[in-house]
């Protein structure tokens, strides 16, 4: 039998990597005997990608079985690809898996494109279906197969086993268990499964060195609560530290679990963490099976903050119970927390969760299809959804894109302002792509309308060196020039090198946070300073420099050689000369 299992991702990105179907691939192939009974392939598509291609692809692989894995953002198209299938080649047998089909199986089935259904975990199940029809099995009536994984070590590791080619994808997601210990209503994750099963610390150990011979950049850890089982957690970041130190990882945790020792080893690798607070009023979450104390998860977050951990936040709007005004104070208390950056959704009432029970009773009016977003609520109508939207999209072009958290506590101080405030007002203004551009405009109106324009230059010229030591850091290490400086040589700048003008020394501007911008302006007068930033190591690095070496900086085009830029700038030859090795060595040079 030969089967073509399809993934449609919802965009190109490091997460569109296809686990589910490496996963099954890899449990048939381990099965597989020396007849070769089965053979299994994979393809990759996107939701922006056509029906009518993506079908024709497919089939002219020539399968017996078309699998695929249906989730809230692929399930229409899904639909419309095996319709399409069925009608060209009726002979072929099309399978369906994932959330979606666990949720409703029977309402996709009677769409009359599939023929069978996978629920819950996939392996075993579909590895059932496969031999099954093979051997001449009957199909069940309702045409669901649903067997659970006991023990997940059971299942091969789709990496170890060369199921995926690490080399065709930008990142790589990493399962480390399954179910997660709490039962949020507006999360399926624990639902019908009871407690949190894990792959062995070998297995991990493995991956983790395969993940770094194949020089993997980006791992997202699936876990819903990477650091639920402490020693485990701190374990695993010391193998990380230890195996993998380049590699960049995503983690979901609870502050619950935190502690500094948890913490310090967070900072220590290279990593981000994601928290879903959600919403900070502790009587929301408790209309949602969630518990909260603020006074305790602000200690938690505190540590990570003084560790220097990386950390985002998510909240939800929407909620049963939540108003619009108390949804402007979640943004409040989250800011306050100095998030990397903080993700804002509509609440998705999701089929076979329990909320999505409670519904009725809650008032919930909600889309019936994907995504299932809510449109209103008897305390958030329709109207107030709308003006979370444009917060939450304000939110994330100001602060997330925007990069913010450095320096938006300064601004927030000095007009007494808060958060949710400030997002409002940004949220009036038209951003032409250059955020950092409408940043400085926002603030300078605002402190102009505050009566504190002589703060405006001060500030927006911390708003633009923030933004270029992010983009320097952004733009990567290109690693630094071995060998003697040549004058015979061409030498160009590295992408991370950013130039920047000041309206204020550069040290001196530094000291914004340790005084208040008011004492600050009071204190310093304006002095222009010419600055370049860039990527050291991974590190973003920021140096004043004189006119003449900015301008040398500037000439190398990667054309002409050393000697012919530097005589074209008429600088003394052995000073240029010492300059540009101290750039050889920094990384400023290519």
């Amino acid at each position: 039998m030969k089967i073509e299992l399809v993934s449609i991702h919802i965009e190109r990105s490091p997460k569109a990597m296809p686990l589910a179907a490496a996963m099954l691939k890899a449990k048939l192939d381990s099965l597989n005997g020396p007849e070769n009974r089965v053979t299994v392939s994979m393809c990759d598509f996107y939701t922006d990608d056509d029906a009518e291609h993506i079908a024709s692809s497919v089939l002219a692989k020539k399968p017996d079985m078309a699998g695929f894995s249906v989730y809230l953002w692929n399930r229409e198209l899904s639909l419309q690809v095996a319709s399409i299938i069925k009608k060209k080649a009726p002979g072929i047998i099309v399978c369906l898996g994932g959330p979606e089909a666990g949720e409703m199986p029977e309402k996709l089935l009677n769409a009359g494109v599939f023929d069978l259904a996978v629920t819950g975990e996939g392996e075993i199940a579909f590895a059932k279906a496969v031999y099954g029809i093979l051997n001449g099995d009957a199909v069940p009536e309702n045409r669901i197969f649903n067997v659970p994984v006991n023990d997940l070590n059971d299942l091969p590791s789709p990496f170890l086993s060369g199921t995926v080619d690490l080399s065709k994808y930008e990142g790589v997601l990493w399962e480390l268990s399954r179910g997660c210990p709490f039962k949020c209503d507006f999360c399926f994750e624990s639902r019908g499964l009871s407690g949190v099963r894990r792959f062995s610390l070998d297995r991990i150990e493995a991956e983790l060195r395969l993940f770094e011979e194949k020089k993997v950049t980006q791992v997202f850890v699936l876990d819903p609560t990477f650091n639920q089982d402490r020693e485990r957690a701190k374990n695993i970041l010391r193998l990380i530290r230890k195996i993998a130190p380049s590699i960049h990882f995503t983690f979901e945790v609870r502050t619950e679990f935190l502690d500094e020792e948890m913490a310090e080893l967070f900072a220590s690798v290279n990593c981000g963490l994601q928290i879903g607070l959600q919403s900070s009023d502790s009587s929301v979450l408790k209309c949602v099976n969630r518990s909260f104390d603020p006074v305790k998860f602000r200690e938690k977050i505190n540590i990570l903050n003084r560790k220097n951990a990386v950390f985002g936040l998510d909240l939800i709007y929407g909620l049963p119970c939540d108003t619009l005004a108390g949804f402007r104070k979640s943004i409040d208390f989250a800011v306050s927390l100095q998030p990397n950056n903080l993700d804002i959704f509509p609440l998705a009432v999701l089929p076979g969760t329990v909320l999505h029970d409670k519904a009725d009773s809650f008032g919930l009016d909600f889309a019936n299809n994907a995504p299932y977003t809510v449109r209103s609520t008897p305390q958030f109508p329709a109207e107030d959804m709308k003006k979370a939207q444009l917060l939450s999209k304000s939110c994330d072009i100001f602060y997330n894109r925007g990069r913010a958290v450095g320096w938006l506590f300064m601004v927030l101080e000095t007009l007494n302002m808060r958060p949710s405030e400030f997002f409002e007002k940004f949220a009036e203004r038209e951003v032409d792509g250059d955020i950092c551009k409408a940043q400085c405009s926002i603030v300078k109106d605002m402190f102009e309308k505050a009566g504190k324009r002589n703060l405006s230059t001060a500030m927006t010229d911390i708003i633009r060196y923030n933004d270029c030591l992010n983009k320097s850091l952004e733009s990567g290490f290109s690693g630094k020039i071995d060998g003697k400086v040549s004058l015979h040589k061409v030498y160009r700048l590295s992408p991370s090198v950013n130039f920047l003008t000041l309206s204020y020394d550069h040290d001196e501007l530094l000291m914004i946070g340790e005084i208040n911008l008011i004492d600050f302006v009071k204190r310093f007068k304006p002095y222009r300073t010419e600055v370049i930033t860039y990527n050291d190591n991974g590190n973003s690095v920021s140096m004043p420099l004189d006119t003449v070496w900015i301008k040398l900086l500037r000439s190398l085009d990667g054309k002409r050689t050393l000697d012919q830029t530097i005589k074209s700038a008429n600088i003394n030859r052995s000073e240029a000369i010492e300059f540009i090795e101290f750039c050889a060595e920094s990384g400023i040079l290519l």
